[in-house]
């Protein structure tokens, strides 16, 4: 769905850089022009937050230790059966 866009590097060209800043600081879009006619549109690009990888702790790695086995006493055929009548019945 979401498709990779082409970049230009604009580190050369002052003016455009100007224009860039400023809709990246005031977060509002610009249309650009050439004449009556619009050609484009600038917007600020969506801030992108890092997800944070926290570090595995030995804690983690215990409880990951104990749920092995778990689920050695369920009867997995009839889980699927109950799982599949729980779809089939709608709630809405």
């Amino acid at each position: 769905m979401a498709r990779e866009l082409k970049t230009i590097d604009i580190s050369n060209v002052p003016e455009l850089l100007r224009i860039v800043e400023e809709v990246r600081a005031t977060n509002e879009p610009r249309v650009l022009r050439r004449d009556s006619e619009e050609l484009a549109v600038l917007t600020p690009s969506p801030k992108r937050r890092r997800r944070t990888v926290r570090a595995k702790t030995k804690a983690d790695y215990e409880a990951f230790r104990t749920a092995a086995g778990s689920w050695k006493d369920v009867d997995t055929d009839k889980l699927v059966a109950e799982i599949y009548e729980s779809r089939r019945r709608s709630f809405r």
